[in-house]
């Protein structure tokens, strides 16, 4: 994991910040390492590597992303590519998700039979100020589907809150979902009252199975910046309150200035 840390460190010293024609280009590049990958209050896996590349002109950004976990059997490794247009503080886009071995022959440009495909399409509209951002995100595409096999058009909104405090940059969010999200179902045996073992069908769902709050988080951020790049390090308290479950997680991040 050090040697990891230390060449993601080295690359991106030695990458130029930004590349720009006519001030109208810009190119940055950041890498996350996290102990915990956590996303809209789902736990996703272990200890992970995340590089990020996002690319941006007149408005329009192109983003990519990537989560691998370091850990044997440590949960989802994905590749997330976000085009998107902003203007006045709007925003709209398009998200693909990508998650490894949806497909049982892990290709990427497999877009076929949805319930098989691994990748899923989101779209996004929100708007962001100084104040903080809300955002709304809706998938249209892919594995995607109810329990009852319609499909499910999986929604979640979120709303963050920046602020400072205490020489700390904090960042307070909530997110819920307004209906039922895409679920699965799942078979177990529990002990009945007279002792007996029986065998019930239980529901899983990507968000859950109405409206409810399924992520509440608060994040405390300490910027350490030097010669080419900075490092935020960060504490996050992630929590779903659906499941009623937490975590905390710790990350660091270097990022071109």
């Amino acid at each position: 994991m050090r040697k990891l840390f230390a060449l993601a460190l080295a690359a991106i010293t030695f990458l130029p910040t930004s590349v720009s024609a006519q001030d109208e280009f810009e190119a940055t590049v950041s890498a996350d390492l996290v102990s915990r990958y956590m996303w809209r209050g789902c736990d996703m896996a272990g200890v992970s590597l995340q590089p990020n590349l996002n690319v941006a002109w007149k408005g329009l950004s192109l983003n990519v992303s990537n989560s691998t976990p370091l850990e044997k059997d440590g949960g989802v490794m994905d590749l997330d590519v976000t085009l998107g247009y902003s203007l006045f503080g709007f925003n709209i886009g398009v998200i693909d998700y990508w998650t490894a071995d949806v497909d049982s022959r892990n290709r990427y440009f497999y877009f076929g039979g949805e319930t098989e495909c691994p990748h899923q399409l989101e779209g996004n509209i929100g708007y962001t100020c100084k104040y903080g951002s809300l955002q709304a995100y809706t998938m249209f595409y892919g594995n995607d589907y109810k329990i009852d096999g319609s499909r499910a058009f999986s929604t979640y909104i979120e709303l963050s809150v920046p602020f400072r405090a205490g020489g700390l940059d904090w960042n307070i969010r909530a997110g819920v979902t307004p209906m039922e999200s895409a679920g699965t179902t799942h078979e177990e045996t529990i002990v009945t009252e007279t002792g007996k073992n029986k065998k019930v069908t239980r529901g899983d769902w990507m968000y859950g199975e109405s409206f409810t709050c399924n992520m509440a988080s608060v994040r405390a951020t300490k910027n350490l910046e030097f010669k080419h790049f900075k490092v935020p390090v960060y504490v996050e308290l992630h929590t779903n309150p659906y499941l009623q479950r937490a975590n905390l997680v710790l990350g660091v991040s270097i990022s071109s200035l």
